[in-house]
Order: structure tokens, then sequence, then C-alpha cells
């Protein structure tokens, strides 16, 4: 039932549905891809059904019936590969290559989609770790650019400011890391994974970068196993090769001779008569047609799969650089808030509005509202941010003075009640104006 449960507690995904907690490249992966993987899956498995995936040439005594037996039971426990091209002595010390996967590549290509998701799923189980469910903000900052009444406008707005105020403006996050940055990160990301609560500051954006890890990795192997079945090499003149074909017709050419997608096999098998114990052994030739449509799949994976790493590459560093420059991170908040006063009357305020306030977390929130919703929205929401992060600021130096001019005020007020009392021939004041500081 443990089990059970722990599959209940699984994030659904929503394939045909929009999920902005991403961006592009994401959708790349575990949206378009698996698309792609499924359609192709579909393809095989009705060109499998509907049509006959193998043929083979029986001996003219074979009724018709013989001739589906054979092809059947040729397809069930599988073909094996020789080049026919070769003279028959060296054939037949040629290695022989038995075919065991055509029946399954639909399921193949299934679990390949089921890889793609995998990372997908990995960060919408630990993103909820963070506290803060960052769908919904994106999906607020989306309704505050299609909203037309203002004062839904102005609800929306207030809601966004306030719950990115409470995950960012956290004191717990806020505290000096005693150890080095490394240690702090990894103590930050165990803390978060085991005890889900989160008090580190750049939870969400390493979360995020590990999980483009996953992708880049997930790709690059099925990359690697796509080249080994197309019989093509990793090397710098092979590869280079490859990037040209990709722009050419040459790319999309069968193989007539290809190992693992061959188009003529061979089958044996062994028919027991009742006239003979050992039966009769036949070998015959058959046409895998249905390895026409698996070349071609795999060869237009090879392409998409490519165009995928290339984006995701790309699109990895670009938020790594953001990670490893805080310079780049300011200059992306600066860019974007609209400040009344000039930059150099606001800039000790904004150092502690990027760095110690909104952090690499407050970044990665903003950045994604950037890239799914754009950039007016992204300008509005942060400077009603800054502003009421002025505000704080300004509360809270009020009421440190207020406390202060309280306290000072108050004593004051009791040493004059002594200082009366003294006068009307009372006892001493508790309090002695020798002492008297206003600096509590």
């Amino acid at each position: 039932m443990d089990i059970l449960n722990a599959f209940h507690r699984l994030p659904p995904i929503s394939y045909f549905g929009i999920r902005r907690d991403d961006d592009f490249a994401d959708r790349l992966n575990y949206k378009y891809t698996v698309g792609i993987l499924i359609f192709f899956s579909i393809v095989v498995a009705s060109k499998q059904f509907s049509t006959d995936p193998i043929q083979c040439w029986v001996p003219a005594i074979f009724t018709r019936n013989y001739e589906i037996y054979v092809s059947n039971y040729c397809w069930i426990h599988n073909t094996y590969h020789i080049n026919i091209s070769e003279p028959t002595m060296k054939r037949a010390q040629e290695k022989r290559y038995v075919l065991r996967y055509y029946q399954f590549v639909p399921f193949i290509l299934l679990l390949q989609a089921l890889f793609y998701l995998l990372p997908r799923l990995f960060w919408r189980s630990f993103s909820r770790h963070s506290g803060i469910d960052v769908r919904n903000i994106i999906d607020a900052a989306h309704s505050l650019k299609t909203v037309k009444r203002f004062h839904k406008q102005k609800s929306i707005m207030g809601y966004l400011v306030s719950f990115v105020h409470q995950y960012v403006g956290d004191p717990r996050k806020h505290l000096k890391q005693q150890h080095s940055k490394i240690n702090a990160y990894l103590n930050g990301l165990i803390y978060c994974f085991f005890r889900s609560s989160n008090v580190f500051n750049s939870y969400l954006l390493l979360l995020y970068l590990f999980t483009k890890i996953l992708f880049i990795i997930n790709t690059f192997v099925q990359l690697y196993a796509i080249r080994l079945l197309l019989e093509e090499k990793w090397t710098v003149n092979d590869t280079l090769k490859g990037f040209r074909n990709i722009f050419t017709a040459g790319i999309l050419r069968t193989n007539p001779v290809s190992k693992y997608f061959p188009k003529i096999s061979m089958c044996d098998f062994r028919i027991i008569e009742p006239n003979s114990d050992d039966g009769h052994k036949y070998t015959v030739q058959c046409v895998l047609t249905i390895n026409v449509y698996n070349e071609q799949i795999f060869t237009l994976l090879y392409i998409w799969m490519n165009f995928v790493l290339i984006i995701t590459i790309y699109d990895f560093l670009s938020w790594l650089i953001f990670l490893l420059l805080p310079r780049l991170r300011y200059s992306f908040f600066i860019q974007r808030i609209q400040v009344q006063q000039s930059l150099t009357t606001v800039r000790a305020g904004m150092h502690v509005f990027v760095y110690d306030y909104l952090q690499h977390d407050g970044f990665f929130i903003f950045r994604l509202i950037y890239a799914n919703v754009g950039d007016d929205v992204t300008s509005t929401i942060l400077t009603n941010l800054w502003k009421n992060f002025q505000r704080a600021d300004k509360a809270t130096l009020i009421d440190n003075t207020t406390i202060n001019l309280g306290a000072t005020v108050s004593l004051t007020a009791t040493g004059n009640r002594g200082l009366y009392n003294r006068q009307d021939g009372g006892e001493g004041s508790i309090f002695d104006y020798s002492k008297t500081s206003t600096n509590l």
C-alpha cells in the first residue's frame, strides 16, 4: 500500500495542457520530442499489424498455408543477417548477426519517450520542496497580461508581489553562511531534498540546471545508440559528414547492406514429418519491408535529436552564465526596473534588492516569467516588487526610530516623575539622570 501511495503522490505531467514552469528548450525535450516518438511508434505498430512486415521466399512445394506459417515463424523467432553480395566461401565464414529487435521497435520508441519524460518528472517532484509553485506564479503573470479590468489587474499584481515576497523574503534564506559556498550549496540541497523544507536561496535555480543536465545526458545517450544502429562512427570527419548530409537528401538514402536495418535476411527452420525423426531443415530468404520504415524513422530522429541537443546545451549555458556572473543578473534587473530616481541615487538599495533580497531563486522566477510571458509584464512586476521593497525598508526604519524614540521618551518621563517626587519631598527617583542614554 505504501508503494501505491507513493505513486499517487507523484505529480501529474500535463502533456496536452500548457505548463509554464519551464522554457522552450525544456518543452522541446519532454513535449515535442515525446510527441514525435509516440507518433512514430504508432506508425510502426500500424505497419506491423496492417500489412505483412516480413515476406519469405519458400520452395514451390509449399502451399499458401505453409508460406504464411513460415513468415510468421521467421518473424517471431528472429532472422539473421549475412551480406549476400559476398562470395559463398567468404559468406560461410562471416559472423551471423541475429536480429532480435525489429518486432519491438514500437516499444523501443515508447521507452525512448519515457526517458525524455523522466527529467520532467524529476523537476516536478523536487520543485515542490521549494515551498512555492512556480507554475502558479507564471500562470498569474500570464493572466496579468490578458486581463482587461483594472481592479483585477490590481488584485493579481498584489497576489504576485506578496507571493514572491513571501518566498524570497523568508528570513531563513538570508542567514549568513558559515561554511564555504560549495558546502553551503550541498547542505542546502540535501536539506531541501530530504526534509522538504527550503531554507536555501539557490534551490530552484540549481535544481533547474540539474534537470537540464539530465535532458542533455539523455539526448546524448540516445544519439549514441542511434548512431550505432545507423553504423555511424564518432570520428570528426564522419560527424562533419553526417551534419552535411542533414542539409541534403543523402541522409535519407537507405543502406542496402545495413547490419542493423537489413532489407534481406535469412531464416532457418525445421519441419517435423511423420516419417522423419529429425525432420527437414529449410533455409529461406526473407524481405523485411518494415526495416525500410525503421531506418528512415531513426534517421529522422537522429536529425531531430541533434537539433534538440544543440538548443538544450545553449539554453543550459545561458542559465549557467547567469549563475556564475552576478553582474549579469544585476543587469537583467536594472534593465527592467523602472525607477523614478537616478540609478546613482538608488544604487546601494538596488544592490541589496538584487543580491540580498531576490538572490538566485528570485532571478530564476523572473527569468522564467520573462521567457514565458514577455518583457513588459516582467518589468511591471519587478517595478512593483521594487516599490514594495522600498516601502518595507522605510517602514522598518520608521519602526526602529519609533521604538528608540519611544524608549527615550519613556525614560525621560520616568525621570521627570522622579524629579517631581524629589521636589515634593518624596523618596529618590528610580531613574538616575546621570545615567540617561538614548543609545539602547
